[in-house]
């Protein structure tokens, strides 16, 4: 007999929380559900602390602090790590001889690139409640002491990542400081020069000094 299963969120709360249509069949949403809880939180959570939620869900357990983060937290992340994990297994299908993707009569299947871009925002979103998620327990130490003990033995131990990372690129020096920097030295380079210059008497006693 298989083990039990807790899933972490309902797919009613996916169906609500995101943009899947109602008439999408749960068998095609309760793998990815899995899957974004036991790879995605876990990998935030550590595995003692993602344990012991898991064993509090499936003894029907779970205290008032615990349920906060999956009510608030959680639930809302996983909605959208498991719609990320959904969406290529929405648009393609895998039969017994190919992988198919089925065409609507009413509508237009996306393109891959579209596919990418919306797999893109649902993770961003998803980052965004795991980040909160992860600061709520740090700015509460108290109410989560099995986070803060995690056993190395259990497995992974929780991520301390704190980048978050979008379409955005931001440059690591501040805008056109080679110009300014150019506009600065400008009156001063050829005394820079030689002040550098090997036959200086200032160069010969910074380098013995």
């Amino acid at each position: 007999m298989p083990a039990p299963v807790a899933l972490f969120v309902s797919e009613q709360a996916l169906k609500s929380f995101t943009s899947i249509n109602q008439n999408v069949s749960p068998a095609d949403l309760t793998p990815f559900i899995l899957q974004a809880q036991d790879i995605e939180l876990q990998y935030y959570l550590g595995s003692t602390f993602y344990f012991s939620i898991q064993d509090q869900v499936l003894t029907n357990t779970v205290t008032p602090d615990n349920q906060f983060l999956l009510d608030e937290y959680i639930s809302k992340a996983l909605c959208n790590f498991a719609l990320e994990r959904a969406l290529p297994f929405i648009k393609y299908k895998m039969f017994n001889k190919s992988v198919l993707s089925p065409n609507s009569e009413n509508a237009d299947t996306i393109t891959l690139e579209e596919l990418k871009f919306l797999q893109q925002e649902v993770r961003s979103t998803a980052e965004v409640y795991m980040k909160r998620l992860v600061q709520w327990i740090i700015n509460h130490p108290a109410a989560y002491p099995v986070y803060f003990s995690q056993i190395v033995q259990d497995g992974q131990l929780p991520s301390n990542e704190t980048t978050f990372y979008n379409s955005l690129t931001i440059p690591a020096q501040p805008y056109a400081y080679k110009k300014r920097w150019r506009m600065g030295m400008r009156d001063n380079l050829s005394d820079c020069i030689e002040c550098m210059t090997p036959n200086n008497s200032n160069f010969q006693q910074t380098q013995y000094n």
